[in-house]
């Protein structure tokens, strides 16, 4: 594949990193991948498809996302949009022969995430959905030594995505807080990114028990009036994995004072691994097996030696940032796309099994009650 011709649906703040990773990942990683050519874009505001071609490189905008999954200059369909759009515009991709990036989460429920992947299966084309953490280099260690068995079996697991961006009662109305367009609140927006997180680290999550908190439960529409949100501010998961192992999952975008507090820390037989984003270019990991005097903690930092980091920084500690896993993300996806299957990366069978996880943590809460993931066979 000479080059990756792309069509951005969105061109909203995720459109702007996407943006910047396909730039930064021909820049980083050269002949590994393919060029890119930012053949189109559009977004249901106007303004921001002209501003992706006068800010972002974009060739062209057009007026709708059928222009772009119709056209014959593109050969993947970037999708980031409003939850609610993400069926419609990935499958009408998938009928046109084209590949499909989707930002997560996939869809509002696991129904709609199945029938993309039955969708994506039939077409052949690489279908992938934007968990960018799970890819990062500091994360892909985790999972080596939890392959390696440096840790032991997993026993527990927690993870967490706090942020305080929702948490001020005056952010107007917006699809996000409406479960109609968004599916969930801060349980699919963030907690996405844990449960696929652990789901990648630890395996499948087989029961759920949960809670699910709305703080602000009105907000103000464009004209002035109130409107009820309909979606959760914070929802707590207490889970248990297929392998044995419990955890925890926290998720809230009103955790005041927290920017942008992912993390996960993995307890098991051996030893254990804790991962901060506050920290990203570190991993924290500890080994029973050290003699006592030298036991404790100890910080592995992120460079060239780890999955992910090869080909951006020459030396450990120089600091990576949120635009290079993007860019980490973007050289996966353009890989698979000369590969034409995915070899890196999550799939949309992903972005299925933590579909059916929230809908099993909706549930839960609404019952108030333990229930069981359901799992479809793809």
């Amino acid at each position: 594949m000479e080059a990756v011709r792309v069509g951005l649906v969105g061109a909203g703040f995720m459109g702007k990193i996407h943006s910047i990773a396909y730039r930064n990942a021909a820049m980083l990683f050269g002949h590994e991948v393919p060029a890119v050519d930012a053949v189109v874009v559009t977004d249901f505001d106007p303004a921001l498809a002209e501003r992706a071609v006068r800010d972002w490189g974009w060739s062209r905008s057009v007026g709708s996302w059928q222009e772009v999954t119709a056209s014959d200059e593109v050969d993947v369909v970037d999708i980031c949009t409003p939850n609610d759009n993400h069926v419609d515009i990935a499958l009408d991709a998938f009928a046109r022969g084209k590949h499909v990036l989707c930002e997560k989460p996939l869809a509002l429920d696991a129904d709609s995430a199945y029938q993309l992947c039955q969708a994506a299966a039939a077409s052949g084309r690489v279908a992938q959905v934007g968990f960018v953490y799970r890819q990062w280099p500091a994360v892909a260690m985790a999972r080596k030594l939890i392959d390696e068995g440096a840790i032991g079996q997993v026993r527990t697991a927690r993870s967490q995505f706090l942020l305080d961006y929702n948490g001020n009662p005056d952010i107007p109305m917006s699809w996000r807080f409406d479960r109609v367009r968004a599916g969930s609140g801060a349980l699919g927006d963030v907690g996405s990114h844990c449960i696929d997180l652990l789901q990648y680290l630890v395996g499948p999550i087989a029961h759920v028990s949960s809670r699910m908190q709305t703080f602000i439960h009105q907000r103000k529409n464009h004209d002035g009036s109130l409107v009820d949100v309909t979606v959760d501010d914070q929802t707590e998961i207490l889970a248990d994995f297929e392998s044995g192992a419990s955890g925890t999952i926290l998720a809230s975008w009103a955790g005041t004072g927290h920017k942008c507090d992912l993390g996960f820390e993995l307890i098991g037989s051996r030893g254990s691994v804790t991962f901060s984003w506050e920290h990203s270019n570190e991993l924290r990991f500890y080994d029973s097996t050290d003699a006592a005097d030298r036991q404790g903690y100890r910080t592995i930092l992120v460079g060239p030696a780890h999955p992910g980091g090869d080909g951006i920084h020459t030396v450990a500690a120089q600091g990576l940032g949120y635009t290079d896993a993007f860019a980490i993300a973007a050289r996966n996806t353009l890989r698979n796309l000369t590969a034409g299957r995915v070899v890196s990366g999550p799939t949309f069978v992903d972005g299925l099994r933590v579909a059916e996880v929230t809908d099993a943590v909706i549930a839960a809460a609404a019952s108030g009650s333990r229930v069981a993931v359901t799992r479809r066979m793809v």
